[in-house]
């Protein structure tokens, strides 16, 4: 009966035997220690202490008699309290963390890798967010901008956006601000090879972005995996991004 849920408890900071009683307990709605002890499998020595426990957690209520009993409290008002508990908790050390971090100086001219799936998808998320003036998305496949097309096209509303790619006619039905890119701007989307020993040969396939004259990301394939190049805070992107956008308005 409670094989099933045990793990969830656990994620919610209760240990193997917390999370056996109070599962236990929610079958049974209301019981005697001795009933608890014998359903959960919980040893009778523990029982009490973890039956304690969770009352003073504010997970059961305890009726007090001979023998006493213990019944399961509304559990949405307790899931509802919990959630609450964790959100104000999760503010809190977000505050304070910020109160303590300190911009890391970036040594000039250099770039990181991001390697897994989960840091690329949230720095273009956090790139996106953060984007205060203009953002330049030199684009390689359309496949790039269909799946984040929900995420971009709210940019335009508060940013200058350009979408720079080869061929305009592939990105036929997509509703952003295209360029077809023209002179030098078109060397940009070559999916030359971007050599880097450490990384083995990166090749540009989805996109290359960058915020506000500061920051970049390209997105790179190297075999089968995907890889993100990112630098902030330097002039060559500053250079790069106004170059572009002046290339891209006196066409």
């Amino acid at each position: 009966m409670t094989v099933e849920v045990v793990p969830g408890l656990r994620a919610l900071g209760m240990n193997e035997y917390e999370a056996s009683v109070y599962s236990s307990l929610v079958g049974l709605q209301k019981a005697t220690a001795r009933d608890i002890h014998e359903v959960s499998g919980v040893p009778r020595g523990r029982i009490y202490e973890i039956l304690n426990d969770l009352a003073r957690r504010g997970f059961i209520g305890v009726e007090e008699g001979s023998p006493t009993s213990y019944y399961v409290l509304d559990i949405d008002q307790v899931f509802d309290r919990l959630k609450e508990d964790y959100i104000r908790s999760l503010d809190e050390v977000r505050e304070a963390l910020k109160s303590l971090s300190v911009k890391p100086r970036l040594v000039p001219d250099s770039f990181f890798i991001l390697r897994s799936d989960w840091a690329i998808e949230n720095h273009i998320a956090s790139l996106f967010r953060r984007a205060k003036k203009s953002m330049v998305i030199l684009c390689y496949s359309p496949e790039f901008l269909q799946r984040y097309h929900a995420a971009i096209k709210p940019l335009e509303r508060r940013i200058d956006l350009y979408v720079v790619v080869r061929n305009s006619e592939e990105y036929a039905g997509i509703n952003l601000p295209i360029y077809e890119a023209r002179g030098t701007v078109i060397d940009l989307l070559e999916t030359a090879p971007v050599n880097r020993p450490a990384e083995g040969d990166l090749r540009l396939e989805e996109c290359a972005i960058l915020v506000d004259g500061q920051d970049f990301l390209a997105i790179a394939a190297a075999g089968s995996g995907r890889h993100a190049m990112i630098g902030s805070d330097m002039p060559l992107i500053g250079y790069l991004q106004k170059t572009i956008i002046e290339r891209l308005r006196a066409v």
